[in-house]
């Protein structure tokens, strides 16, 4: 067998196999759709802030937990604490975004917890819910959820 036969005989074998590896790899494979499409949208909802406990907060009727904050202080001091929040923010109207649509704590926490939504709420002038409870000394920062933004007990 010559030089140029073999030449072209090596040139059709690779031929043959990039058409077979196009044809199994990419040809008949289905569409799919890209990772950010396949990730659920986040809740965006508003409603009028309800403080039935430090832990059972709610919006709309909605039970949510502010991300970045928590009520870490002493059992015994959360009624005190409930009452003083509930004559400053009781019936606020607040519009609320779950955790993943741009929230503090996107990538750090999960978007809902024991049946509450784990979300960022902010007030009509757009304050955020939870830098004002940290601030005022209702709820604390918990950094694991949201770095530094919000103050620590």
């Amino acid at each position: 067998m010559g030089m140029k036969k073999l030449a072209i005989l090596t040139l059709a074998a690779l031929g043959f196999a990039t058409l077979m590896l196009y044809m199994l790899v990419g040809h008949n494979r289905p569409a799919t759709r890209p990772a950010a499409e396949n990730v659920p949208k986040a809740l965006v909802f508003s409603g009028k802030l309800d403080i039935r406990t430090m832990d059972d907060l709610r919006v709309g009727g909605r039970r949510i937990l502010l991300c970045g904050v928590g009520f870490t202080r002493p059992r015994a001091l959360e009624p005190i604490v409930r009452e003083q929040a509930r004559q400053a923010h009781q019936g606020r109207q607040v519009d609320c975004v779950q955790v993943g649509g741009g929230t503090p704590c996107d990538g750090r926490m999960g978007a809902s917890f024991d049946g509450a939504v784990a979300v960022q709420c902010r007030t009509a002038q757009g304050t955020d819910l939870a830098q004002e409870f940290s601030e005022q000394g209702y709820m604390c920062g918990l950094p694991a959820q949201s770095g530094d933004i919000y103050r620590n007990c």
